[in-house]
């Protein structure tokens, strides 16, 4: 398993009556190993110096779903903002459901401020496809990476116009997330999207 954490302020979706998005990844892919080559892979962005297919793979979903963590909390939170913004974050089925959620609520009046606090990150499987020598090659079905994701997000407001909150009282401090991050033109670095996001209310985020 290989395991990166992170902390950054970001944001995600609160719903008045429900509300994980529950979308199954459906692959079979078994775990890849990490491989340290001399030869180095080259991607299209900054991520793909010196480091093997799966690391490049890696880093760049752990950063995609701190992005998204953070675009989607900056949609939610402006209502001027497009959320369209959202097209270079998420992909489907998740962008659809999510663009949905947040103009129903724009729709009620919905406010949000504060923000969903990303404690950790760990990669669970990913599939990052490579040549003999261990450099990233193009693939019909792209590379993907699962994680279990674990937020914070006791500080994440929501408010309907009269001040009442637009949460349930028992929603919990902590939320862990089973996500899958794809990339349908891999190795370009800039197709990652969210594509699979499982919610679940915990009691903490363990290391």
């Amino acid at each position: 398993m290989i395991s990166t954490r992170r902390r950054t302020g970001a944001a995600i979706l609160a719903v008045v009556a429900a509300a994980s998005i529950s979308v199954a990844c459906g692959t079979g892919d078994t775990e890849a190993t990490p491989v340290t080559t001399t030869t180095q892979p080259v991607l299209t962005g900054p991520e793909g110096v010196e480091k093997s297919p799966e690391q490049q793979a890696t880093d760049s979903a752990i950063a995609k779903i701190d992005e998204f963590y953070a675009s989607r909390g900056a949609v939610e939170a402006d209502p001027a903002k497009a959320v369209q913004e959202l097209d270079r974050v998420a992909g489907g089925p998740v962008l659809p459901k999510v663009s949905d959620d947040i103009s129903l609520r724009r729709s009620q009046g919905i406010t949000s401020t504060g923000a969903i606090v990303v404690v950790n990150s760990s990669v669970t499987d990913l599939s990052a496809p490579k040549d003999a020598d261990g450099n990233p090659i193009p693939s019909p079905d792209g590379a993907w990476v699962k994680t279990e994701t674990c937020t914070d997000i006791s500080g994440w407001i929501t408010k309907f116009p009269d001040g009442s909150p637009a949460t349930l009282p028992d929603r919990g401090q902590f939320e862990t997330a089973q996500i899958t991050v794809r990339n349908a033109v891999w190795p370009d670095s800039a197709g990652w999207r969210v594509t699979s996001l499982n919610t679940l209310k915990t009691d903490s985020c363990t290391s």
